[in-house]
Formats: structure tokens, C-alpha cells, sequence
């Protein structure tokens, strides 16, 4: 996990690899074009949630590809190549997006995001068809399939491949729910059935529990996007059976005693502490973020304007440096 704040004052910052030094090695390794080191720790690590985990910290928040070009090009038949060119395209295609709404984003931005995508998919589904057991490509292929738009009914075929090779995955959960829900390519209900059909199997203790708030912010988004709510957007998470939601979430997972560890924790953390920052929950605000940072994830906080900027407004909220 990320280190603690101390006595001394540490500036917050984006951290790709969610505090795990392994991963920050392997980002260290793949900015260097040494694509050697990332081949042999996933040689070493064959299958699983782990393995997925490292494949998207390497790749989140790419901007050069000329690693995996070279990697790809010197070792084609190589499946782990391919995995991580396509992992990187996706992560890159977003990156020439941009983070704004769809109608602020230019024509060309909007070309140049599908040409990406369409690219890593295509590099995805080699990954996937030269190593079949592998749950890692489809995570990504889901990322892309967001924003490729795919049908619905497209969408859950990747999310079964990948639950079929991990069925404990957690990053193959956020992305169908990110698909499905209102902010992107389904509906509420949607949404919210497959996370209550997907928890109502979760012992308490599991990281999937991450879902709630996961669920309730791409709830939020989507009513800020669209308009129209009965609530007014600043106060969705004051709403009593939100609150519910999430503390009971929390006491299930982050709170319990048979909590599991998860990778992903940091980020799951970060999730619930922004809900209780909007929740004015300040006692429990503060007992989380007391366990985060300096490094910290884009999301959430960047559902709430520029992701350093919201939490450090956070921390003064419960009274923290």
C-alpha cells in the first residue's frame, strides 16, 4: 500500500502502481524500453487477478508505445507482447481523447481515440487467442469495448471470458459495471441488478464490495451529465439509502474482520473515502484517508474536478495536512 502522510508535509501525487513496488519497478522498466523485465515478471506470473493487476498498472496512463513496438516486433509470436501493446493502446486512446464530456471533445481527438482502440482490440484478441487461459487480455478488451460502444450483449460476452478465466477478478467487475451503467453504454437498472446479483454470492470480507460506491459515482456522473434528476447533484450522497448503501459496503469489506487483501485495495479505499467526503461523514472521512497517500488514484477523485485539487480539499475537510 502507498505510504502514509508523516510529520513531514509530502505532496500528493498520481500513483499509477497503487503503491505496489513491483509495479513501480515494472513502470520504471517499461519507460526505459526495457521490455525484457516486464516479460519476465509475467512470465512469472501466468494467470490470475495479480497478473491483471500488474498488466494495468504498467499500462495506465501511457503516453509512449515504443516499448511494446519494439517488444512486438522482435518477439511477434509472443502473447505477453501483444497483451501489453493492447493494454497500452487503450490506455493511450483515452489519453487522446481527454477526460472531457463528449461534445467539448474535437472531431480529430474523437478519430484519433477510435483509430487507437480499434488497433488494441485487434492486438487484444491475438493476446487472447494465443494464450486462451489468460484472463488478463479480456480485462483490457472490456476498457476497449467501452469506448468502442459495443452492444451490450457483446460487452457481457467479454465479461464472461474474463470471469470464466478469473471468476474472483476485480478489475474485470469494475469494467463490465463501468460499461453497463448510465454513464456510458447501459442503464441504471442494469447496473445496479448485475451488482446486486454479482454481491449477493460475496462474503463478507470481499474487495467486490467496491462495487457500491464504484456504482453509486457512475450513478452520480451520469445524473450530472444528463440532467433531469429529482435530486439535485450536490446532494446525491446525502440521500439516506445512498449513505445505507455505502457504509454497509464498507462494513462489509474495508470494516470487517475476515477482510481480504486485494492489490486494488488503495484504490477501493480512495473510493469509499471521496463517498464520505460527499457523504459530510467527516469521523469516518478522516479514519480512511489517515491511510492514504502521498499517491493516490485519478478516480474518484477526478470525478470531482482536478483529482489532486479534490483531495486535498478532502484531507482539509477532515482536518488533515
Amino acid at each position: 500500500m502507498s505510504p502514509l502522510f508523516g510529520s513531514k508535509q509530502v505532496k500528493p501525487f498520481i500513483d499509477p502502481s497503487r503503491g505496489d513496488a513491483e509495479a513501480g519497478t515494472l513502470r520504471q522498466a517499461a519507460a526505459s524500453g526495457n521490455w525484457a523485465a516486464v516479460d519476465s515478471a509475467l512470465q512469472a506470473t501466468p494467470s490470475g487477478s495479480r497478473r491483471e493487476f500488474l498488466v494495468d498498472a504498467i499500462a495506465l496512463d501511457t503516453s509512449n508505445l515504443s516499448w511494446v513496438d519494439a517488444w512486438v516486433k522482435e518477439h511477434p509470436e509472443s502473447a505477453a507482447a501483444r497483451l501489453m501493446w493492447g493494454a497500452c493502446g487503450v490506455q493511450y486512446a483515452w489519453k487522446v481523447r481527454t477526460g472531457a464530456a463528449p461534445q467539448d471533445v474535437s472531431p480529430d481527438k474523437m478519430a484519433g481515440f477510435h483509430d487507437w482502440l480499434v488497433n488494441a482490440d485487434e492486438q487484444l484478441q491475438h493476446a487472447a487467442s494465443m494464450a486462451p487461459e489468460d484472463s488478463a487480455p479480456w480485462i483490457a478488451l472490456q476498457w476497449a469495448g467501452v469506448g468502442l460502444e459495443i452492444p451490450i450483449e457483446a460487452a457481457q460476452e467479454r465479461w464472461e471470458n474474463t470471469s470464466r478465466r478469473n471468476p474472483a477478478t476485480e478489475l474485470g467487475a469494475m469494467a463490465y459495471l463501468t460499461h453497463i451503467g448510465p454513464r456510458w453504454n447501459g442503464r441504471s437498472d442494469l447496473m445496479w441488478a448485475f451488482i446486486q446479483d454479482l454481491l449477493s454470492r460475496e462474503p463478507d470480507g470481499s474487495p467486490r464490495w467496491f462495487m457500491v460506491p464504484h456504482g453509486h459515482f457512475e450513478q452520480w456522473v451520469a445524473e450530472r451529465m444528463q440532467g433531469g434528476s429529482a435530486v439535485h447533484p450536490s446532494r446525491y450522497f446525502e440521500q439516506s439509502h445512498v449513505q445505507r448503501d455505502i457504509i454497509d459496503a464498507y462494513d462489509k469489506y474495508l470494516g470487517s474482520a475476515s477482510k481480504r487483501p486485494s492489490e486494488l485495495e488503495p484504490q477501493f479505499r480512495e473510493l469509499f473515502a471521496a463517498s464520505f467526503y460527499l457523504m459530510n461523514a467527516r469521523d469516518r472521512l478522516r479514519k480512511e484517508l489517515e491511510q492514504i497517500g502521498p499517491g493516490i488514484q485519478t478516480l474518484p477523485w477526478g470525478f470531482l474536478g482536478s483529482a489532486l485539487v479534490a483531495y486535498r480539499s478532502a484531507r482539509e475537510a477532515a482536518g488533515l495536512r
